[in-house]
């Protein structure tokens, strides 16, 4: 199941917000509420405060998607596709399907976001100094001083030289440039990731022990989340280079069992699940056309006792977009986009929209195990 949802679209890349997000919006909405608000702006109702929160919080993701939207242009600019941006509970990414060419563009696109942050702390300094001057209400100028001091923050954090955060990745820049040697330099960029990732838990840690909870527990998350985000890119990686130049059609089952829309659920266990021991099928209508994917989990939805009534077409999961994929795609885009639908592979269909193989999770992770074992 997709844990995001599609938002909007901003030139031309697609914007999803994950359900973390939400997490992270009423927390930092009732820290700002019960401390900071309170502090610069005593005696002002509650209600004011959680307001004013919320605001903040709102204009506060809107600079980090600029942060992530300014690493996507300057990708962009490169040639480097860009399948969309994901706001979640630490922030957001901006996901490009293949790693930058030369060690120029990888440091391009990693300054930008730093670059973009610090530019908008300094546009709100020079707002908060405006306002202030106008005897501007302070809940604005609270606002707008606290973006530019907390954007400054988030300039300087990522300019830690720990992959994957954008000084990692100059720093994997600056190592690859020298020695030529990518893989080297992301493993380099992520031991030192993941060192930093131990410092902030530790400190974390220390925080908690000295009454400080609230900020221990942020390091600890942010901490736990880089560490993740270390070893998870430094696969990702590994994946990418492994899987590069192999497209879809190059490995995908050919051979593909279908099942009609008008088949009921009982017969469909029996005679293909019991049989072929897989996890889904294609679904199909009489005439040949595709029309949608049933799976075991759509099956178990269904009560047993209503298995001899009901068709696949009432359990199916409709035909769409993050459902299929082009024989000439490359595999490890199919691989992102299974992440995205949740159901762990893909109907592949030709430029009519006929189905002519099926490829899986599996079938790609499978490859690249054979292909690591073997160092090709």
């Amino acid at each position: 199941m997709n844990r995001s949802f599609y938002f909007t679209t901003i030139l031309g890349i697609p914007i999803e917000i994950n359900y973390t997000w939400f997490i992270v919006f009423l927390l930092f909405t009732w820290t700002l509420a019960q401390n900071y608000f309170p502090m610069v702006m005593p005696g002002s109702p509650v209600i004011f405060y959680w307001l004013l929160g919320a605001v903040f919080t709102v204009l506060f993701f809107a600079t980090l998607l600029a942060h992530e939207l300014s690493h996507s242009i300057v990708a962009l600019k490169n040639d480097l596709p860009i399948s969309g941006i994901t706001l979640f509970i630490f922030g957001g990414v901006a996901h490009i399907t293949r790693e930058p060419q030369t060690p120029a563009v990888e440091f391009k696109m990693a300054v930008a976001g730093p670059a973009c942050s610090i530019t908008l702390s300094l546009i709100f300094y020079i707002l908060t100094v405006i306002f202030f001057n106008l005897n501007a209400p302070l809940a604005l100028t609270s606002i707008t001083s606290y973006l530019s001091l907390i954007n400054l923050m988030v300039g300087v954090f990522n300019l830690i030289p720990g992959f994957p955060l954008d000084g990692g990745r100059i720093l994997r820049s600056v190592i690859w440039s020298i020695t030529g040697d990518l893989k080297g330099s992301t493993r380099i960029a992520s031991n030192i990731g993941k060192g930093f990732a131990y410092f902030l838990m530790a400190l974390g840690l220390l925080y908690i022990f000295n009454r400080y909870i609230l900020s221990g527990i942020w390091l600890i998350f942010i901490g736990f989340f880089l560490q993740e985000a270390a070893s998870t890119s430094y696969q990702q990686m590994l994946m990418k280079n492994s899987l590069s130049g192999i497209q879809v059609q190059d490995i995908m089952s050919k051979n593909v069992i279908t099942v009609f829309e008008n088949l009921p659920l009982l017969s469909l266990v029996d005679d293909f699940f019991f049989r072929f021991r897989f996890t889904s099928f294609p679904v199909i209508t009489n005439d040949g056309a595709i029309k949608g994917l049933i799976t075991i989990h759509a099956v178990k939805d269904i009560p047993r006792e209503k298995w001899g009534e009901t068709s696949v077409s009432h359990a199916m999961l409709p035909i769409k977009g993050d459902c299929t994929i082009r024989p000439t795609a490359d595999v490890f885009s199919a691989l992102t986009k299974m992440a995205g639908n949740g159901i762990g592979r893909l109907l592949v269909t030709n430029g009519g929209g006929k189905l002519i193989g099926i490829i899986s999770q599996r079938d790609i992770m499978r490859l690249f195990k054979l292909k690591e074992d073997l160092s090709v």
